[in-house]
């Protein structure tokens, strides 16, 4: 089912969620005033882990020694790098997809053809509940045809946040998941030495655009930084800041954001309240707004792409 044309469900617990695993229904509407994940709120977020696999990173650790190995490679020079090794494969979409664990945390991913580089990479944070992750519909076909076309390897990452209830959740993230999470990707970019390391595309949906405004740029921006499309979700606040963008402007320039959301989405107050920060801190921040749409009920897909493709043709 496409992102663009399916409706994600509204909140679980206080943030989005789109699309629960356990009943892919709508869940009751939450406190709108009342952001998930708030240190001081000091109720949903508890730290999690992922699911274990029976992996302990050592398949990210193995690839990063691989990749040390071929340090010299860059795009078209040397030998391809190794990469991380698939786990456990799943086909979607006519395509062989990769789960396993990496420095801890669950991840997906498409990985090239056998003797092809990899660009860059495209990073998705799933909503709430994570069905969008755990079913593969967020890995919508005109995604995956767009990046491969681009040399560009998509990644999905299960957040290693829960809410008390046991919900998986980037909304429920906090700014030591941002620095779990960092390191995964980290060790991609380790593992396939892409030619366009700072260039990630990331895209999110809910509450994973949540966790996008809340930790993940304010804590790791600078050290993973790309191109990010926040779809139906702001948390209205970061959760204060690991690098200062008003004097590393090279950084903040690396970080375009685009936020594109329904003016009756019930997470639009912090959305606008997240622009207005990201903005007031010189980030270029554009928008897409929809006239009347709620939550996550307007296109997601093509918006991302559009706004990939003004920094990669």
């Amino acid at each position: 089912m496409r992102l663009s044309s399916f409706r994600f469900g509204v909140p679980m617990m206080i943030v989005a969620a789109c699309g629960s695993a356990a009943s892919g229904t709508e869940s009751p509407t939450g406190d709108p005033t009342i952001q998930s994940g708030d240190p001081d709120d000091g109720s949903s977020a508890t730290e999690g882990g992922a699911s274990d696999t029976g992996s302990d990173g050592s398949a990210s650790a193995s690839a990063s020694a691989s990749a040390s190995d071929d340090a010299e490679a860059s795009s078209g020079d040397g030998p391809v790098p190794a990469g991380i090794a698939c786990g456990t494969e799943f086909q979607h979409e006519g395509r062989t997809g990769c789960e396993t664990v990496v420095e801890g945390i669950d991840v997906k991913f498409f990985p090239p053809p056998p003797g092809e580089r990899v660009d860059r990479l495209a990073v998705y944070f799933h909503g709430d509940g994570a069905a969008d992750y755990m079913d593969n519909w967020a890995f919508d076909p005109q995604i995956l045809s767009w990046a491969e076309a681009r040399g560009t390897m998509v990644v999905g990452v299960l957040s290693p946040a829960y809410y008390e209830d046991g919900t998986v959740a980037f909304g429920a993230a906090q700014p030591e998941h941002a620095e779990a999470v960092a390191v995964a990707i980290e060790a991609f970019i380790a593992a396939w030495q892409p030619e366009f390391a700072d260039g990630t595309l990331y895209w999110a949906t809910s509450g994973g655009s949540w966790f996008f405004s809340s930790s993940f740029i304010a804590h790791v921006g600078q050290r993973i930084p790309g191109v990010f499309v926040a779809n139906c979700g702001g948390s209205g606040f970061s959760f204060g800041w690991a690098w200062d963008p008003m004097t590393d402007a090279t950084t903040r320039e690396k970080i375009p954001i685009y936020f594109n959301y329904g003016t009756q989405d019930f997470l639009a107050p912090g959305i606008i309240d997240s622009i207005a920060e990201y903005q007031g801190l010189g980030f270029a921040v554009d928008s897409l707004v929809h006239e009347g749409a709620m939550h996550c009920d307007h296109p997601i897909i093509e918006p991302t792409l559009e706004f990939w493709s003004r920094y990669v043709p």
